[in-house]
């Protein structure tokens, strides 16, 4: 019966030539899943984060309190859950109904849209350039691009690519104004000007959204819509719908399973972040797993300093003696050329190239 599993033919993930079965998606031995994607333990979950009276009221007494709050999350957890966020639910709800109705469309019109040399973000099913351990997904990355993303909906919507082109841009727009707040309190929060990272962030060539569809998987514990890996870039802003599959290895390399909350963002440091704060936030290693009965949607929105942005801790966030800095300092530029060479990330593989050791 497992030879008959893996021998089977996956419609939805293959694409450009690649007729590719579930034998093709199965990952190593040692990235199998022990729990899954459902299996949550509550004691050990992320914490929530309120921006309840935060948002409109940046001298409301509780401004203080919120940021410690996010910067201990960001210390102990690398990730936190984010609730009474202030983006629009009809724009959460209008983007979700959009992206659906993207990855319901016939192969042959979504390869429309196909990453290409002209257009290197765009949709793939699976990314089979890895060779091996092809990722469980179809997949949509897009720029924080206002004209990437009509020159991407034109191609695959034509003449009727308004409301898919519509709800992106009003979403990518909602998700920058939420990115810098939390950029803002998250400086507030260590002491360091308010304005300290959100001051690299004005031109937005470098941020981008990556929204992944997980469809059934008939053999859930051998496959993996996406590996472990730390997010390189500086801060990600994670929407997932209700069906569990996000999960988060701890220190003691333990994976745990993040419960969806509805209407909330999973936020999480990235790399850069973890540099620019000489490893004081934490940029943790997370995977994604898949499941036999449902459809998963998630959209991941990295934000990215401009290229020539500096990432350097400042001195109120290092000791010589207790805290001496732990990474060389890199622009944004140099590194995202590092990952286009690098094209996949495993584990914290990114950033260990900058740490300077003792």
């Amino acid at each position: 019966m497992a030879l008959q599993i893996e021998d089977q033919y996956v419609e939805s993930l293959s694409s450009m030539g690649h007729k590719l079965s579930v034998k093709n998606f199965i990952w190593s031995t040692e990235e199998w899943p022990e729990i899954n994607h459902d299996d949550f333990a509550d004691a050990d979950d992320i914490p929530v984060i309120s921006l309840q009276g935060v948002l409109y009221g940046r001298k409301n007494p509780d401004y203080d309190k919120v940021c410690q709050v996010m910067v201990r999350a960001c210390e102990k957890w690398g990730f936190f859950k984010l609730v009474d966020h202030g983006v629009a639910l009809e724009t959460i709800e209008s983007f979700i109904g959009s992206l659906n109705g993207l990855f319901d469309l016939p192969m042959e019109q979504k390869l429309k849209g196909v990453r290409s040399a002209s257009l290197p973000l765009g949709y793939c099913a699976t990314n089979p350039d890895y060779g091996k351990n092809l990722p469980w997904a179809e997949i949509l990355q897009l720029l924080q691009s206002p004209q990437q993303v009509v020159g991407f909906a034109t191609k695959v919507f034509g003449d009727q690519h308004q409301p898919f082109s519509n709800a992106m841009i009003g979403y990518l727009n909602a998700l920058d104004n939420l990115g810098m707040t939390i950029l803002e309190m998250l400086a507030h929060g260590l002491g360091l000007p308010d304005e300290f990272f959100k001051k690299n962030f004005e031109e937005k060539e470098a941020t981008m959204i990556r929204v992944n569809r997980y469809p059934p998987c008939p053999l859930p514990e051998k496959c993996l819509g996406l590996g472990c890996h730390s997010d390189p870039h500086t801060l990600t802003i994670l929407l997932q719908d209700d069906v569990g599959g996000l999960q988060v290895r701890m220190s003691d390399k333990k994976w745990i399973g993040i419960r969806p909350v509805q209407n909330s963002f999973i936020i999480n440091i990235g790399d850069t972040l973890e540099a620019w704060t000489n490893g004081r936030l934490r940029s943790v290693v997370h995977r994604a797993v898949v499941n036999k009965e449902k459809n998963r949607l998630s959209a991941a929105y990295f934000m990215s300093p401009s290229n020539s942005a500096l990432i350097e801790c400042p001195p109120e966030l290092m000791d010589p003696k207790t805290n001496p800095k732990k990474y060389q300092p890199f622009t944004w530029g140099d590194f995202k050329k590092e990952l286009l060479v690098q094209k996949r990330v495993v584990g914290k593989t990114a950033l260990e190239r900058y740490l300077i050791s003792k």
